[in-house]
């Protein structure tokens, strides 16, 4: 802190006097408004014991008033929303891995929940956000994502302008996790509101859920050219359906279904794309994928392939069609499906 502020923590009259003087020597000599001179301040001297929204209305208020003398406004002054409190707040909340939600600030400052709500949202300007899930990222997971992207940027590209720059040729291709046909019961926002719990009829909070999980996968694919295919993601619950299977046995992608799948409804739907045949095909990590009759089912059949060893085994949320996932799953989140024709 600049020592021209050695005074900003006097009390009455006098209090932010070199603030103030500042502000009507830079407003008078420069011709400069009240919000340039504020950054101006905050910039070069970051004044202790004012905000920057304090410091906002210093500006404005001296230049309208045009005098070193602040005028005496009634009033309590600040208890909850002080810059000791602020900072404590944001101690507290920017950027902690364990939050200790605004109740318990609330709580250990000795201040209402609404004053720490204002102090988050109106002089800290954060927000939350909620955490998505991932696997377990560990150092050699880190290590091998980067000698990856290494490896591909090298065969594939770095730049668009270069020869050796061939991405636009490649397909992204993946499934997509199981997804739900019920919106899931949200305990905190599904609310039904009533004088007492004993007031509310018995249908309005019951929140009924299926005994089994209904859902299904698909697949599909993006590239340079467009969705693949062109009409939408292959279903693989109605693929798997063409198989006999025995009672009570579980439906599940082997090598073989996969290269039948291959076969019957990918290579048709990307050849609708890449007319020319030609085309850098990319799947996933998978053993399914790595196995022997599939790698040379691809190789027979498709012209090149991102190998599976280039790639890391936590590579998969790098690519753009996970992105695709994400949106068709937040779209059908908004209300319930009975069935798949639904």
């Amino acid at each position: 802190m600049s020592s021209i502020f050695q005074n900003i923590d006097v009390k009455g009259k006098k209090k932010h006097l070199a603030l103030r003087s500042l502000i009507l020597i830079w407003h008078e000599k420069k011709c400069w408004g009240y919000r340039k001179i504020t950054k101006k301040i905050w910039q070069d001297y970051q004044p202790d014991g004012i905000s920057y929204n304090g410091l906002l209305s210093l500006s404005k208020r001296t230049i309208k008033r045009g005098t070193l003398e602040d005028k005496v406004r009634p009033g309590r002054p600040k208890a909850a929303r002080t810059v000791t409190n602020i900072e404590q707040i944001k101690q507290r909340h920017l950027h902690q891995k364990h939050n200790p939600g605004q109740r318990s600030t609330a709580v250990n400052l000795g201040i209402s929940l609404a004053s720490v709500h204002r102090a988050m949202k109106k002089d800290l300007h954060i927000k939350p956000f909620h955490k998505f899930k991932t696997s377990k990222m560990t150092n050699d997971h880190v290590k091998s994502r980067v000698k990856s992207a290494k490896t591909l940027l090298n065969k594939y590209g770095r730049k668009e302008d270069t020869k050796k720059f061939s991405w636009h040729l490649v397909i992204n291709s993946d499934y997509s996790a199981k997804i739900g046909l019920q919106v899931p019961n949200n305990t905190k926002n599904n609310v039904v509101y009533g004088e007492t719990r004993e007031s509310i009829p018995r249908e309005l909070l019951e929140a009924p859920t299926a005994n089994f999980f209904k859902g299904f996968m698909m697949w599909g694919a993006i590239s340079w050219r467009g969705l693949i295919p062109k009409n939408g993601p292959i279903f693989i619950d109605e693929f798997l359906d063409g198989y006999e299977w025995r009672h009570g046995e579980k439906k599940t992608m082997t090598a073989q279904r996969y290269i039948d799948l291959l076969k019957q409804n990918i290579i048709l739907s990307i050849e609708e794309r890449y007319m020319d045949y030609d085309y850098i095909y990319q799947d996933d990590y998978d053993s399914i994928y790595r196995g022997k009759i599939t790698l040379d089912f691809i190789e027979e059949n498709m012209p090149s392939r991102i190998m599976p060893e280039d790639q890391a085994s936590k590579l998969a949320d790098i690519w753009p069609i996970e992105n695709v996932w994400s949106i068709i799953e937040t779209e059908l989140m908004r209300k319930d499906y009975r069935d798949l024709n639904q």
